[in-house]
């Protein structure tokens, strides 16, 4: 499966809001890194229980995909997230940066603005 491929199935897993199928997608030794206010996550068991928090807080409406590039095995997606937080519809603007290997994501990097309080 190609990169693009891989991290397509990985967003639209999102929409499911079910972490076992979030998680498929990832190798082993992935990490995932998204900002500064979270610790950088290495190994499926770090983004497993990240992902369950994830999950635990809100449900996922949709990862809108904007626009993608790909290089090689990289690809780099800017995407707007839709969640129902507290009963509350939320959406903000995230670029992330993902490596693919051996069909699995080995790194994932998320550049965003959190979601303004109203």
């Amino acid at each position: 499966m190609a990169a693009e491929q891989v991290v397509r199935a990985e967003i639209a897993a999102w929409a499911s809001n079910d972490v076992d199928e979030v998680m498929s997608h990832f190798a082993d030794d992935a990490t995932f890194d998204i900002g500064p206010d979270w610790p950088k996550l290495s190994g499926r068991e770090a983004i497993h229980e990240m992902m369950k928090a994830f999950f635990a807080g809100g449900t996922c409406v949709d990862l809108e995909v904007l626009h993608l590039a790909v290089d090689g095995e990289v690809v780099l997606m800017e995407r707007r997230d839709h969640w129902i937080v507290d009963g509350k519809q939320k959406s903000w603007p995230v670029m992330g940066a993902y490596e693919v290997r051996h069909d699995k994501i080995t790194a994932w990097r998320e550049y965003f603005y959190p979601p303004k309080e109203s």
